[in-house]
């Protein structure tokens, strides 16, 4: 039997909203939603009302999951906002409009080895989301093809041989798509080609 690979902490300002969220995020076998109430999370999901800017969902979340990293769901926040969610451990900020599932769970999956952000990082990626602005452009057609297959499961091998390269040159097409896109990892370019609705 698989284990799931990351244990994830819902808190919500209301129960319809926890159901959705525990929903999405079940989709996969690689996450698993701990119980209310019950410690040692991996990864914190908090979703605010999206009117409200003093995040007591998200402070509620710390003070009894501790410092874990998280994706925070919110309406547009103050300067202080983003402040306080990245001083929470916040790693990636979205509007409530933006959540999908696939979104939800690259975000997820990506908050655990993502390093701690800035407040202007989160205003930055929140502000993107929600303007909506074609971010497909961003990437090449090959980054695109080797992000579906990384997201498939596969390893470098597997990729080149499907797709007639290198081992050396798929890992070469990942890191100019790193490089350029300031992307710090395979996890966050698939997350970040998740969010452009390319796979």
């Amino acid at each position: 039997m698989n284990t799931p690979d990351l244990r994830v902490a819902v808190y919500t300002a209301d129960p319809l909203t926890r159901a959705g969220l525990v929903g999405m995020l079940t989709q996969t076998a690689v996450l698993e939603v701990v119980p209310s109430g019950e410690r040692g999370a991996d990864v914190l999901v908090a979703a605010e009302d999206p009117v409200d800017h003093e995040l007591p969902v998200l402070r509620q979340a710390v003070s009894e999951q501790g410092a874990v990293p998280g994706v925070l769901i919110a309406g547009p926040l103050p300067p202080s906002g983003h402040r306080s969610a990245a001083t929470a451990g916040v790693r990636s900020l979205l509007p409530h409009r933006a959540v999908r599932a696939e979104r939800l769970i690259a975000e997820v999956m990506s908050a655990r080895s993502a390093v701690e952000t800035s407040a202007g990082r989160l205003a930055a990626g929140y502000a993107e989301l929600a303007d909506g602005p074609d971010r497909a452009s961003r990437f090449h057609e090959r980054e695109i093809r080797v992000l579906r297959l990384i997201a498939e499961g596969k390893d470098t091998a597997e990729i080149g041989a499907a797709m007639g390269y290198s081992q050396r040159t798929i890992k070469n097409i990942l890191h100019h798509a790193q490089r350029r896109l300031a992307l710090r990892n395979r996890a966050q370019a698939v997350a970040e080609a998740i969010r452009s609705g390319l796979i």
